[in-house]
């Protein structure tokens, strides 16, 4: 429920939508490993209306990194908005073909190419949008690299206890496909986790689709507290909880599992391929009280709370995608626990 600012290139970077991860989101384990990497962009001028192609080679310890799930997205430097995307997997050799996609684009807009490998941003360039310019002929290359998870699974997810032993030995479990994005309103992380969770199954809805489908209520686990324009941390305007989520997802054909606590619970979840949206007090139980409905329903309200998707973990922590800042990272478990056990774990699995 809050919406923190960029402070860097790079964190701008990690703001863009990423769609068209795989159908059916299937569960991986995976090491973290160095990978390099270089793309090549037809050109970094082009004109309104182009196709732009991009390769992109990456390499582990030398040998092309087969299988990677490769992303790119153009994000406008004015708004955040994304301009185009793109994903697909490595072949054989290590090498991805993807494109930009100038159409929604006007002349004189800049705009900001990210890459992303298995989930991490590894790198990008400032893409001109120029008047009457060519869709190629003048190539750009680019140097990439960074420490990612390499993915190797199958398509159906492992026993439990087949995870906890990955997972006690150091190992994770990481949903492939993870988008970084930055919701657009000041309350809307909800929404906007929602959107992360559907386009990592391949199927992105916008956060303002929700807008209508969701009632508003004082008690957030009836409808949507508050303005979704408010500040974040009080508890006027404030959101919406687990609950009222479900069935707007069903009107996309997505179904929500709304559970609470433990984290067995969460990882499960995540070795069935499934992002999880979960509550969490950013400043623990500071604040937190009870407030009641006409009828005497009893409710929490908790001030900073924020909503986040995991989708992955590992024996240290829990891997998020965090819509407040558009990043992604890894948060320790003892940290995890702390700010999620705040609402008593709440949490709503996303899958089809």
């Amino acid at each position: 429920m809050r919406m923190r600012r960029a402070l860097s290139v790079v964190m701008m970077a990690a703001l863009a939508v990423i769609i068209g991860g795989p159908l059916g989101a299937p569960i991986a384990s995976a090491q973290s490993a160095s990978i390099d990497a270089w793309a090549e962009v037809a050109t970094a001028n082009p004109g309104v209306g182009c196709a732009v192609d991009v390769s992109v080679e990456v390499r582990s310890g030398g040998a092309g990194l087969a299988g990677a799930d490769i992303s790119l997205v153009v994000s406008d430097d004015a708004s955040g908005s994304t301009v185009s995307s793109d994903a697909t997997a490595a072949d054989g050799s290590g090498l991805a073909w993807l494109t930009i996609d100038t159409s929604g684009t006007s002349a004189g807009d800049k705009t900001w190419m990210n890459i992303l490998v298995n989930g991490v941003y590894v790198g990008g360039q400032t893409i001109w949008i120029t008047d009457g310019g060519s869709c190629s002929g003048a190539p750009s290359m680019l140097d990439l690299s960074g420490d990612v998870p390499v993915v190797s699974g199958g398509s159906s997810a492992p026993s439990e206890s087949s995870s906890s032993d990955e997972a006690s030995s150091g190992g994770a479990v990481v949903i492939p496909g993870a988008i970084a994005y930055q919701q657009e309103r000041g309350l809307s992380c909800e929404y906007a986790s929602l959107a992360i969770a559907t386009g990592m199954l391949g199927s992105w809805v916008s956060e303002y689709e929700f807008d209508s489908l969701i009632p508003l209520s004082d008690n957030p686990h009836w409808g949507y507290r508050g303005n979704i324009y408010g500040s974040w941390g009080n508890t006027t305007d404030y959101g919406i909880y687990s609950a009222p989520l479900v069935p707007a997802l069903a009107q996309f054909g997505f179904q929500g599992d709304a559970f609470y606590g433990g984290r067995g619970n969460l990882t499960a979840q995540i070795d069935m391929g499934r992002p999880t949206v979960v509550w969490i007090g950013v400043r623990g139980d500071e604040g937190s009280f009870y407030d009641y409905t006409a009828d005497g329903t009893r409710y929490q309200l908790t001030p900073y709370m924020h909503v986040v998707v995991v989708y992955g973990y590992d024996a240290g922590g829990v891997y998020i995608s965090d819509p407040g800042n558009g990043s992604l990272y890894q948060m320790d478990w003892g940290t995890f626990e702390w700010m999620w056990g705040v609402m008593d774990g709440m949490a709503l699995a996303v899958h089809w």
